[in-house]
């Protein structure tokens, strides 16, 4: 999907619009989250404007190899900004601290 899409994005730019056609207006967000180490990456999480892309017509969403969300404007808010991080940034880091046999209380002083 990833190569799939630089391509396209890659195509677009070196082919000019036909006469009578409009330019494409595909909009997308890249969220992604990783150790200084680079030892422990979160999935990246893809935002774009439509709810059911073409692209994922016949394919789950849940299996995707990044976390999909959407917005009419493809932009970061709070609200997809908490969503994010209580759905998929906690979990997965509670998944990689078990992972290690580490404590929440090994981090958090007082």
């Amino acid at each position: 999907m990833k190569l799939g899409y630089i391509g396209e994005h890659l195509a677009a730019k070196i082919v000019a619009v036909a006469p009578g056609r409009k330019k494409t207006k595909d909009l997308m967000t890249i969220l992604g989250c990783a150790k200084a180490s680079g030892s422990h990456r979160v999935k990246l999480t893809l935002l774009k404007k439509s709810k059911n892309p073409l692209c994922f017509k016949n394919n789950n969403k849940t299996a995707l190899p990044v976390h999909y969300m959407h917005q009419e404007s493809a932009w970061m808010n709070y609200s997809l900004f908490s969503e994010e991080f209580d759905d998929c940034f906690v979990p997965e880091v509670k998944k990689n601290l078990k992972k290690l046999k580490l404590k929440k209380s090994d981090f958090i002083d007082g």
